[in-house]
């Protein structure tokens, strides 16, 4: 039976990168609808998607590896049969070999049946044990939790700095105690620390909570003190983020990204790793990070190469539309313009749809312009 690694046609040393590029590689070659009607095709994808979806995890990866290295242990070794001394053991009903049993050995003593043990001293072994094991119970440590930062809300262990009846001040104008608000989501796997926030000696608390056991799906706040001893909220996504000091990448949620992958792009891409909505904090808010030169080369070279490439299926051009999309909604916050963004697709995408493809990129423009402006803190003078 082939390991993970054989399907994914990778190394088991392989890096995450590797790994990635080779389930593109082959999840397009067995998509389904590339192979139409063929079964083995479809239950190869399959397999390539299970495959991806335990090595791209860190966690799940230990855990198949560490069964892995144990279904390669090689059992115990078969007994060594008896050296050959010239003496062969007898047969079983071998009349000559009972007959010289029976007249060189003497028959053992006859025994009566054993005697049962008394009642009282199986009730008392019974009662010992039951006493041993409700004292292993509640006394031996118990095993540590393998993802122990994601632990369950305790009321008792509020982060530093944080009362019970600390109250926030969200961005939609609600105020909530801090302890009613964890309750709400006591159900959930979460982590609370507090980080520097941008280039200042202040700190903000930062809160991840995950709605689902594989951690894709998840939302992150940001809360600063306020001067009456409170919090207030600066900062709220939903849809994946990557800090890096005190800038931060949003990435694009399910209305924009490609079928069952957050962070996936068009094969071939030549400038991979751009699309996004990058942020810096800064003066206890946020501003739009100005890198449009940085950027704006390498956006039109992804486009360029998006309306010129050949298209191998009819299929491909909905995957590459979504691409589409990820580029000009990143374009548009990076340059905060959305007739720039209009320009920009008019020139690179040269199909008769074009009026329709781009009302719906102006619908999710105005879909995150929204999310931020309700949700994140922009410093306006620093736009």
């Amino acid at each position: 039976m082939p390991t993970l690694y054989q399907i994914l046609d990778v190394s088991e040393n392989a890096g995450l990168p590797e790994i990635k590029r080779s389930f593109r590689r082959l999840s397009m070659q067995y998509h389904p609808d590339r192979n139409p009607g063929n079964s083995a095709a479809e239950a190869r994808f399959r397999e390539i998607l299970e495959a991806y979806r335990i090595l791209s995890e860190p966690d799940e990866r230990v855990r198949y590896d560490r069964q892995l290295a144990w279904s390669r242990v090689p059992s115990s070794p078969p007994s060594q049969p008896a050296p050959d001394n010239g003496y062969a053991a007898p047969k079983r009903n071998n009349p000559y070999t009972e007959y010289r049993r029976s007249a060189n050995t003497a028959a053992p003593p006859q025994q009566g049946p054993p005697r049962p043990l008394p009642w009282r001293f199986m009730v008392t072994i019974l009662g010992v044990m039951i006493l041993f094991f409700v004292g292993l119970y509640n006394f031996a440590p118990k095993p540590k939790d393998n993802n122990e930062e994601l632990r369950m809300p305790d009321t008792h262990r509020l982060p530093k700095h944080v009362e019970a009846t600390d109250k926030i001040h969200f961005t939609d104008g609600r105020v909530q105690q801090y302890e009613d608000w964890r309750n709400a989501f006591r159900h959930l796997p979460f982590i609370e620390s507090w980080e520097h926030f941008g280039n200042k000696s202040d700190e903000a608390l930062y809160v991840t909570i995950y709605y689902n056991p594989d951690r894709h799906n998840y939302q992150d706040y940001v809360f600063m003190q306020d001067e009456n001893g409170g919090l207030r909220q600066i900062f709220r996504y939903e849809g994946g983020t990557y800090r890096r000091g005190p800038q931060i990448k949003l990435f694009f949620g399910r209305d924009v990204e490609q079928g069952d992958c957050s962070d996936c792009e068009f094969p071939g891409l030549p400038n991979p790793g751009i699309a996004g909505i990058y942020l810096e904090e800064t003066g206890g808010g946020y501003a739009f990070e100005a890198v449009a030169d940085l950027h704006e080369k390498k956006i039109r070279e992804n486009l360029y190469w998006l309306q010129t490439a050949p298209l191998t299926r009819d299929f491909e051009m909905e995957y590459r539309m979504r691409e589409y999309q990820r580029q000009l909604l990143t374009w548009h916050f990076l340059h905060r313009s959305d007739s720039s963004a209009e320009a920009v697709f008019k020139e690179y995408y040269m199909q008769e749809d074009a009026a329709i493809r781009w009302h719906n990129i102006e619908r999710l423009i105005k879909v995150y312009e929204t999310k931020i402006a309700s949700d994140i803190l922009i410093r306006t003078e620093a736009i």
